[in-house]
């Protein structure tokens, strides 16, 4: 495994359309759940109601990792980033309002526009916003495939930006 750059780490986090959210209750016992989210000043920001389970779990235990990947088709590139940190809620107005229109931007571009159930404007006030605060941010990826000497080409696949050489 190949250790990725900050660079490499930040754009993946800005081109990953879900993570995971993974946290533990008091007991140790882990749940995890995917995640539309936004990369801003060194944060992973997500929408996240302290309702049921996982509100339960955070309220508890606000202790959390955050893991995204990318991977070819055929598994034979992949890359992943794991963020730990502790996840809290934002109350500032001004930094919901930026990162509302960061995560816009972000979605208008990956998905092209298409967003299905997001014609809704929740009121900054009842956005339930929560930001995870990074202790440690890693990121690696498998090796690329060897390139073959006589014929000087590899398979000719796409790769994701991360895992170009």
């Amino acid at each position: 495994m190949v250790e990725l750059t900050t660079d490499q780490i930040s754009d993946l986090l800005d081109n990953t359309l879900i993570g995971r959210l993974c946290m533990a209750s008091q007991d140790g016992r882990p749940y995890l759940l995917p995640f539309p989210f936004c990369w801003a000043d060194g944060a992973i920001y997500l929408r996240v109601a302290m309702t049921g389970r996982k509100g339960e779990i955070l309220t508890q235990n606000p202790q959390v990792c955050f893991e995204i990947d990318t991977f070819t088709d055929t598994l034979d590139q992949y890359a992943s980033v794991l963020a730990e940190g502790r996840i809290e809620t934002v109350t500032n107005l001004d930094e919901k309002a930026r990162i509302r229109t960061l995560n816009s931007a972000k979605y208008q571009r990956l998905r092209k526009g298409h967003r299905p159930g997001h014609g809704r404007q929740t009121p900054l006030e009842a956005l339930p916003l929560c930001k995870i605060i990074i202790a440690h941010l890693s990121g690696r990826r498998n090796d690329p495939p060897q390139v073959i000497e006589s014929q000087g080409v590899t398979d000719g696949r796409a790769r994701p930006t991360c895992l170009a050489q």
